[in-house]
């Protein structure tokens, strides 16, 4: 599949998921002080993408955009929530992956990319495919891109794609 194939599956698949009401849902919760779960994790799927075309690596689309939506399907506000912040670290993957799994139809791929995208603080719960591994960065990536420099949109420091 060329380059442009890959970018219009990719956005046909973020666009589809985006689209669904319960993913919706995920625009009412606050992160990283100028975001919401849904922009970030839209964030992540398209950073992870990236770096998936740059490293050239072949990878399952479907579960890189899905795990990369749903990493975050916690479904509460964090900064309001009685669990503190580091229980809510290592504890909000599995929360999502209970949330998202009683709504979608989830690979083993996808279900390890909830599970592990807070590694190496979820240090159980390892990257064991490459798209769980590039989740996991974009994660992290995305996360100071918001909280340290107050970028909403990380189209703004990509360029156009």
């Amino acid at each position: 599949m060329d380059n442009k194939s890959r970018e219009r599956q990719f956005r046909s698949i973020l666009y589809e998921l985006e689209g669904n009401p319960d993913i919706q849902k995920m625009k009412q919760y606050s992160q990283h002080k100028v975001s919401n779960t849904f922009t970030h994790s839209h964030n992540v799927a398209v950073y992870a993408y990236y770096l998936a075309e740059r490293l050239k690596w072949e990878v399952d689309m479907r579960a890189l955009v899905m795990g990369a939506m749903l990493h975050d399907y916690y479904l509460y506000d964090a900064r309001k929530s009685s669990i503190g912040g580091y229980r809510h670290g290592i504890g909000h993957p599995l929360t999502a992956l209970a949330n998202a799994d009683k709504i979608f139809e989830l690979s083993a791929r996808t279900k390890n990319i909830i599970t592990s995208h807070m590694w190496p603080l979820t240090f159980l719960h390892l990257p064991k495919c490459k798209e769980a591994v590039l989740v996991n960065i974009a994660d992290k990536y995305c996360a100071f891109m918001e909280m340290g420099r107050g970028i909403v949109h990380i189209e703004q420091v990509m360029g156009k794609m």
